[in-house]
């Protein structure tokens, strides 16, 4: 058996002819011979990734890297994000470990670039899927390869391809069939995962026709709670002795608890014991600047109860059939089915903080009350979690399928090609919150006073014998009557339902030859209609909880029409230092129903000095228009901490509720990409490759929302007086909400250079069996700059979760895999480079060499095949995730590039037949 590394290069299928072509085209030939001879079958031509033309002897100028399917099964990964995530100039921007508390949970999109997930374009069979960028609806065990085009693809694709494009390619003419199992687990004993595969596929009909079918299903059993993780659970920024800020671990709330403590009068810093008696509070390190904040002490924390890592569990399944019905004309009908769901403690209710009691609280002792009417005090404030009332579990179901049918022909000798597809998709979402509360009904359950005989019942009881409140005792942890929990609380429930219907036909050819090299052109038509709808239960239609309600939203949407056309033209060839010149054009019209026309465009050059050196470079204009969420979304809720710049004199620490929503005026984002490199591919040393690539990404009128503290600073430290409209405070001054929306107010620059290095080579020459693979990665980042008309953020050099768009300067990763018949294993390590946490204007006041040091990671892998009966074999493989436990940064929680599990073993086995 041998195994090929995913290799850079503008190719996705070669045919049987290319090994001709491999020097030509800068490729390892032992790539080649294994690419060659598991697509034969499926064309006489190139297929370009990044392109519509598709001819022999044409080298698109965009840079792609290649994952190949031996690659996917590296490390034990359970999901494509997971795989993707370690090639460097990808960003885990929204993962198991950054959903923990969102409802975006169970969703695995690819982000290029750190760009945000909605400017990578990511298709299956080069179509696009109704679940967007989410990588989780994909069938694991069916991917052949995924084609990465680095660089904007607009032209060639359409919308959302500004950083690229991620093109899954699944194996349609997967021959025999795989079975297989394999499980993990943390060196903790936490975040077991189990997973069952299948896959296969056979010809019929005298091998006109050909079916394939894979699925498979994950149960991920995730981390909970967060604090399992001491360096980043229950951590955040707290001030030192200095008063400037420092990434601290162990934070508690010194203003509320479990039990409820109390936080104002003659009984201030007395907590309750479960049987309604009081004893002292017990504090840990305070400081002036953080009033709410402590390190250590017996306080609350939500890290206690949310996940570090979300659980999910995953059922996929695809099945595809194809027909020839002549020698020229395949028709092919596919279809998929994703079902992703979990349920998990997610928060107590955050509204719920500082009540205000009575002191004739009929749950109160008499020791309590005498003396609250000793010191003259008719009430207090008590700090109150309230884990045992309105702990909220996060119940979701999200299902997508997905029905294809096309055809493929040509005809002119083959000539000219041609394509045509309809493709129907929907995606419904069901999400639950369980046991939020009331708002109203939970004030009045607070407000209990002495009913007749002595006995509590709810003020409102006085006036309304009917009424079905029923009084809370707070007083202690457990001791809420269910009759009182069942009156303050019900479940939230929000159902969307997302559709996506596309078709499209193209036409590609090479008419005529120039320098003995073909003219190829590509042209063609698309349509896409996508749209969504929201309905929400009634108690969240009446505004009646405290946290999230909702509002419904009808089947709305838009829809797109499109045209575009592609040449390749040959400018010299076969000259001294001119092996061949090849120029790209490409050219998109798009008709949005809701903004209009706009244009895409692409212009390129490959030139082969010989066989060991091409140069390439690349000038596109590329767009994103809006996505539904940005255009008509309702109001949303998300919980989160900013620094109040408003206070000067203490900038306390402020948990608030940040409300995002859509904009259907939002106009399409406009990008200007350029790209150059070069590719080496020395004769000196056969089966080396290298490559550097240059690019510089600006994009204008950027949809985007501010942070909540981006709208903080940008009022107290900008004086702007828009986003001091969006904040909102309560009658003590402290913040409780701000508000915001899409709208295109920003602009990105990201420049850096893109490399890779490869070797490959078969050891036979020196005695031994099997192949020897190499390869390294490494992505700069010079800038990834983020202006949104008040203040530039320069996010390249940090690494901390403070706001959307901060990228490390330096990521790589380097692996050696070795292949025999018998045995394989590998050894890889990924490198992510030190900096800081955030900018100074983002997170203000940090002190004195405040940073992320760098990390090396570094991981095993081993796989055994037991070969029975002819070509069948049966294969049992282990590996280890971060070998040494190389330990998160302090308060580098949700981070999107440090390993936040730590050691994670897994094993397996896969059977073949």
């Amino acid at each position: 058996m041998t195994s090929t590394l995913g290799i850079r290069s503008p190719i996705r299928m070669v045919s049987a002819s290319a090994l001709a072509l491999g020097a030509a085209l800068a490729f390892p030939v032992s790539a080649l011979a294994q690419t060659a001879e598991s697509t034969a079958a499926d064309s006489d031509v190139i297929i370009i990734t990044g392109s519509r033309i598709s001819t022999v002897g044409f080298d698109a100028p965009t840079p792609t890297t290649v994952v190949s399917a031996a690659d996917l099964k590296l490390g034990g990964r359970t999901d494509i994000q997971a795989a993707l995530a370690d090639l460097p100039q990808f960003r885990m921007t929204q993962s198991a470990t950054s959903t923990n508390t969102v409802t975006s949970s169970g969703q695995s999109p690819a982000d290029l670039r750190g760009l945000g997930a909605a400017r990578t374009l990511v298709l299956v069979n080069g179509r696009r899927h109704v679940s967007s960028n989410d990588l989780q609806t994909i069938p694991y065990s069916l991917v052949k390869s995924i084609d990465v085009v680095t660089g904007g693809a607009s032209a060639a694709y359409g919308s959302d391809a500004v950083a690229g494009v991620v093109n899954v390619l699944l194996d349609n003419k997967r021959e025999g069939f795989e079975l297989g199992a394999q499980t993990g687990i943390s060196s903790r004993g936490d975040g077991a995962k189990y997973m069952l595969e299948g896959s296969g596929g056979f010809s019929f009909a005298d091998g006109r026709g050909h079916f394939i079918v894979g699925g498979d299903y994950l149960n991920d059993k995730g981390v909970i709670p967060g604090t399992s993780r001491p360096r980043i659970g229950a951590s955040g920024f707290f001030p030192g002795a200095d008063g400037r800020l420092y990434p601290t671990a162990g934070l508690r709330e010194s203003n509320r608890h479990e039990d409820g403590v109390i936080t104002s009068g003659v009984l201030a810093g007395q907590v309750f014991n479960g049987d309604g008696t009081l004893r002292p509070f017990q504090y840990g390190t305070q400081r002036p600047g953080a009033p709410t904040l402590m390190i250590g002490g017996e306080g609350y924390h939500i890290d206690n109860y949310r996940s570090l890592s979300a659980p999910i569990q995953r059922a996929n399944v695809l099945a595809r059939a194809s027909y020839d019905l002549t020698d020229t004309l395949n028709v092919w009908v596919e279809g998929n089915y994703n079902r992703v769901w979990d349920e998990r403690p997610f928060f107590p209710d955050l509204w719920i903080n500082q009540l205000t009691i009575s002191a004739q609280n009929p749950f109160l002792s008499d020791t309590i009350r005498n003396q609250l009417a000793t010191a003259g005090e008719t009430s207090f404030t008590m700090g109150r979690a309230v884990t045992d009332v309105a702990l909220a579990h996060y119940d979701y179901t999200r299902e997508t399928y997905q029905v294809s049918i096309g055809v493929d022909g040509s005809f002119g000798d083959g000539k000219w090609r041609y394509n045509a597809y309809y493709s129907h998709g929907e995606q419904t979402q069901d999400q639950t919150l369980r046991d939020i509360t009331l708002r109203q009904n939970f004030l009045d359950a607070v407000n209990a006073v002495e009913g007749p005989g002595g006995t509590p019942v709810c003020s409102i009881a006085l006036t309304d014998p009917t009424t079905a409140c029923r009084p809370l005792n707070l007083f202690g942890s457990g001791n809420a009557d269910q009759a009182a929990v069942d009156y303050v609380t019900a479940d939230w429930n929000a159902y969307t339902t997302t559709w996506l219907d596309s078709m499209g036909a193209s036409i590609s050819g090479e008419p005529f030859d120039l320098w003995n090299e073909p003219v190829s052109i590509a042209a063609g038509i698309e349509y896409r209609e996508q749209a969504f709808s929201t309905s929400y239960d009634d108690n969240s239609l009446a505004s009646r909880f405290g946290t999230i309600n909702g509002q419904n939203i009808a089947k709305t949407g838009n829809n797109v029409k499109e045209a575009f056309v592609e040449v390749a033209v040959p400018l010299l060839a076969n000259l001294p230092f001119v092996e061949k010149l090849m120029f790209n054009g490409a050219a998109r019209v798009s008709d949005y129903s809701t903004r209009g026309s706009i244009w895409s465009w692409k212009v390129g050059a490959v030139w082969d000095i010989n066989d060991s050196i091409k140069l390439r470079a690349t000038r596109s204009r590329d767009i994103r228009a809006a996505n539904l969420t940005e255009m008509f979304s309702l109001r949303s809720t998300l919980f989160t901490t900013v620094v109040d710049e408003g206070i000067p004199a203490t900038r306390p620490t402020t948990s608030i509720i940040l409300y995002t929503g859509g904009n259907p005026e939002v106009s399409p984002e406009i990008a200007d990409t350029f790209t150059v490199g070069v590719a080496l591919s020395p004769s000196f040393m056969p089966g080396f490759r290298f490559s550097a690539d240059y690019y510089d990404i600006k994009i204008n009128d950027v949809i985007t929302t501010l942070t909540a503290q981006q709208i903080v600073n940008s009022c107290y430290l900008q004086g702007n007086t828009g986003a001091c409209s969006q904040i909102v405070r309560n009658g003590a001054g402290a913040i409780t909400e701000i508000n915001a929306a899409f709208i295109n107010v920003a602009k990105f620059t990201n420049k850096g250079i893109d490399f890779e290095a490869s070797y490959q080579s078969n050891l036979d020459s020196i005695g031994l069996p099997g192949q020897l693979n190499i390869r390294g990665l490494a992505n700069y980042v010079d800038s990834l700059a983020v202006d949104n008309g008040i203040l530039t953020i320069e996010g390249a050099g940090y690494l901390g979760s403070q706001a959307t768009y901060l990228i490390p300067k330096w990521r790589g990763t380097l692996s050696a895999t070795y292949e025999s018949e018998t045995f394989g294993a590998d050894i890889r390590t990924r490198y992510v480079d030190g900096g800081g946490y955030a900018p100074a204007n983002v997170l203000a006041g940090q002190g004195d060499g405040v940073g992320i040091s760098s990390r090396w990671y570094f991981d095993l892998g081993a796989r055994v095949y037991i070969p029975y009966g002819d070509d069948k074999k049966f294969t049992v493989y282990g590996s280890v995730q971060n070998l040494f436990d190389r330990a998160p940064a302090v308060a580098a929680v949700s981070s999107p590039y440090h390993d936040l599990i730590g050691r994670y073993f897994t094993v397996g086995a896969r059977l073949n037949f």
